[in-house]
């Protein structure tokens, strides 16, 4: 079994920090939440207020039910974020 020591207090800072060098995926999503405006019916998208690391969770919602949820620190955020972004847009 491979182990690896984390800082907990720094690890998603870290992690946010290093994806945003290109772009601020925090930034990104807001615009792209925001110009999110003809969904399909009963589809909706929430963005989190910023966590105390400066990190956002978006959620997309069919009738309530979950169909997607990721941190902005995750890998792949933004590139997994406009892909379901376009499954629910008409």
């Amino acid at each position: 079994m491979h182990t690896r020591n984390v800082n907990v207090k720094t690890a998603a800072q870290e992690s946010s920090r290093k994806m945003g060098e290109e772009q601020n995926p925090v930034s990104v999503a807001r615009e792209w939440v925001a110009q999110a405006t003809s969904l399909k019916a009963g589809v909706t998208v929430t963005l989190s207020d910023a966590s105390r690391y400066g990190d956002v969770q978006v959620e997309i919602r069919t009738n309530g039910t979950l169909n997607w949820r990721a941190w902005s620190f995750e890998p792949d955020f933004l590139f997994e974020l406009k892909r379901n972004l376009q499954y629910v847009q008409l």
